[in-house]
């Protein structure tokens, strides 16, 4: 296969595969869309946006994108990085004081602490790597008692748990006062990183986070159906959120009276919705050094910098849920980077899965994804909608796996 690849790209077996998935009934649809900086983009949808919806699903859709949204965060702060307003080693308690004294679980407890070895850096933020955890991961149990519990729709506080955060500011003073998993710098705990680095967005511009994203982000690279609320203008296309529940489907999230058109706060690490339309433009802008149709967003060498290997020193794995480390794989700004050829491990959290070193890019927990591949200037994007996030486990690495052979066929 070249290096670079021409305008014309035909993905016939990544086409079936997904056709597949549709005739079987194991999504009710979803889309491809792929192309070259300077090329066409190609889109091939199937199905329709839920079982028992008529309407079919094409690259105006909108989908639930989770946490391809942390990539859109990573970008916002190497905005800010770029302009000088804050730095990528800089501790985040000269922005946000809260988190100026964390402390560190000593064992099981969380009574039992000590002081962190070192602050919390924007860099730690973007990598995963500042000690946090998340509700069903690493500290879940204890972020769900105080709240902190982002993807949850219309989530109901048990009994002596607090209620959701209502604000980013009232998120962030939850997650300082509880203790940290790790000294920062030092291991990879997939977390509420993302949304603490909203936070810090917010407070560093000066202006709402949304805000920031829709006029740094999406008015200049004319992403006009992204954001963090579903309109009115957007339920007819917006798709179901389809859950197995004993073996049938139920609906975890109704399109006509979903959560998304009544969020907690703007969710930096998994709130965003989106359409095909709109996400393979952030990603030509990407794979372009930081500029679409002559509109430059960043400039070449802080996409570089964004699509890199970010990890602290003494951080030399990823590890995702279920004990699974992904081989050969790095972190940058909100998104993995492919260090070395990425090989299949079986794993439900398989990712990236059988492709070249350089490729960069994150899933969503309810079916999307995008990768980028700097070297051929090529992007792959899938969006479907399922719940829970491991009942289709193989379905994005089979996906990537597809093009590259279709790839290689060329």
């Amino acid at each position: 296969m070249p290096d670079t690849l021409d305008a014309t790209i035909d993905l016939p077996e990544t086409e079936a595969l997904l056709h597949r998935f549709v005739e079987d009934g194991v999504i009710p649809g979803g889309i491809l869309a792929w192309g070259t900086v300077g090329g066409p983009v190609r889109y091939h949808a199937e199905g329709r946006l839920g079982y028992e919806r008529g309407a079919a699903v094409d690259e105006r859709s909108v989908f639930r994108i989770y946490s391809q949204t942390k990539p859109i965060t990573g970008v916002a702060a190497m905005m800010l990085i770029e302009d000088g307003v804050i730095a990528l080693d800089q501790p985040i308690s000269e922005i946000l004081p809260a988190f100026a004294d964390m402390r560190v679980m000593e064992g099981d407890d969380p009574e039992v602490t000590r002081p962190a070895a070192r602050p919390i850096t924007v860099r730690h933020l973007l990598t995963h790597t500042g000690g946090f955890g998340m509700a069903g991961m690493t500290l879940g149990a204890l972020y769900t008692k105080h709240g902190v519990a982002p993807g949850t729709r219309e989530r109901v506080a048990g009994p002596g748990e607090l209620p959701t955060p209502t604000s980013l500011a009232e998120l962030g003073d939850r997650i300082a006062a509880l203790p940290l998993a790790t000294d920062p710098g030092t291991r990879f705990d997939y977390s509420v990183a993302l949304d603490v680095l909203g936070l810090v967005i917010e407070v560093a511009s000066g202006m709402p986070f949304e805000t920031f994203l829709q006029r740094r982000v999406f008015e200049p690279l004319g992403m006009v159906d992204t954001g963090f609320l579903i309109r009115p203008d957007q339920v007819a296309r917006f798709a179901d959120l389809p859950e197995k529940k004993d073996g049938k489907w139920a609906l975890a999230d109704d399109a006509s009276d979903s959560f998304y058109a009544r969020p907690y706060y703007p969710a930096g690490g998994g709130g965003l919705v989106s359409t095909a339309q709109d996400y393979v433009r952030f990603a030509t802008m990407l794979l372009n050094e930081g500029e679409l149709d002559g509109v430059r967003v960043l400039k070449p060498e802080t996409v570089r910098l964004a699509r890199s290997n970010l990890l602290p020193e003494a951080v030399t794995h990823v590890d995702l849920p279920i004990g699974q480390t992904l081989s050969g794989v790095g972190f940058g700004a909100g998104m993995s980077v492919s260090l070395t050829r990425s090989e299949r491990t079986g794993g439900m959290f398989d990712w990236p899965g059988d492709v070249p070193a350089g490729v960069f890019g994150w899933p969503g927990a309810a079916g999307t994804a995008c990768w980028m591949d700097p070297e051929r200037r090529f992007f792959l994007l899938y969006l479907a909608q399922y719940w829970p996030s491991w009942l289709n486990g193989a379905m994005r690495p089979d996906i990537v796996a597809a093009a590259y052979r279709d790839l290689e066929r060329r």
